[in-house]
């Protein structure tokens, strides 16, 4: 909640007895003691006295930006979040100051963070999903407020969002920008991970495009040199194993062919392969059969 004495300051520029200072005291009050539809009221009396009711001076800037941020806490406490992101966008157009510009991303992330993790939204009457809501205000917000003190967790909570819902492509580059932009982040080490995960659901198949399978498994091994002390390094390792087995399967797929155009030294070159990185596989025990049947005269086939 922002600060208190910041407002008295503030409601000081204003006459002793002024109608908008004694409305601001009430709401102030009242988001404090808990009564936040009250308190939304006030704030939004105030913020008309403020915009429209005043015959002197305007109200100043900094005041203004205070009385929405208020207003903003308010609707946030009552859970009206789509009106509390509305309010944060009008602090944004005006003179807000640095603790009340602060607090308001704070909200706005807040927020985000809430919708991506399912909280949901009354659009027409009704509960409605804002996952998708709750990425755009995430993306935008680390966009045009970059550096922030929850940006990597914003990124983060993008990125694993993207991954849980099979946007693969996605999900990786902002794993890689967190890695690349936040390299201290606590969020390092799982990113570094699931930008792995990200790689390896890429891959539709051994008959397609391998590409991502070699990124997949450099960014494994770089999970386990830098971070070996991490909880995930069995899963890594796990990960590894699984890359060694669809690059086994690729490679029978190669030699497979390699045999239909009677190439078999070409054959030769990738079953070997196949039964030196995973001897005890499926895969290794098919290769010795194979080098047997083509190869005869060589014992064991291997």
């Amino acid at each position: 909640m922002f600060s208190c004495l910041v407002l008295l300051c503030l409601l000081t520029t204003l006459s002793d007895g002024d109608q908008l200072t004694d409305l601001l005291i009430q709401a102030r009050d009242a988001l404090e003691e808990g009564r936040h539809k009250e308190a939304v009221t006030l704030y939004e009396d105030s913020l008309e006295i403020a915009l429209y009711g005043g015959d002197g001076d305007p109200t100043p800037g900094p005041l203004l930006a205070r009385i929405r941020l208020g207003l903003a806490e308010s609707f946030r406490a009552i859970r009206n979040n789509d009106e509390a992101l509305r309010i944060t966008e009008q602090i944004f157009e005006s003179d807000p100051g640095s603790e009340t510009l602060n607090r308001a991303l704070e909200i706005r992330y807040e927020i985000g963070v809430s919708y991506l993790n399912g909280a949901t939204r009354r659009l027409l009457g009704l509960e409605v999903s804002a996952e998708r809501k709750g990425l755009d205000v995430l993306s935008e917000l680390v966009e045009r407020y970059p550096f922030q003190p929850f940006s990597d967790d914003a990124i983060y909570h993008c990125a694993n969002w993207y991954l849980k819902n099979k946007l693969s492509k996605d999900a990786q580059r902002l794993f890689e920008r967190l890695l690349r932009e936040y390299p201290g982040s606590s969020w390092a080490a799982p990113s570094q991970i699931l930008i792995g995960d990200a790689l390896l659901a890429q891959v539709k198949g051994v008959e397609y495009d391998m590409g991502p399978l070699s990124e997949a498994e450099r960014h494994y091994r770089r999970y386990l040199r830098l971070f070996p002390n991490q909880g995930d390094g069995q899963r890594a390792r796990n990960a590894l194993q699984e890359i060694k087995i669809l690059k086994a399967k690729r490679r029978l797929l190669v030699a497979e062919f390699y045999i239909r155009i009677e190439k078999f030294e070409s054959a030769r070159i990738y079953l070997e392969k196949i039964i030196l990185d995973v001897p005890s596989s499926e895969q290794a025990v098919r290769a010795r059969q194979i080098l047997a049947e083509i190869f005869p005269q060589d014992v064991g086939g291997s």
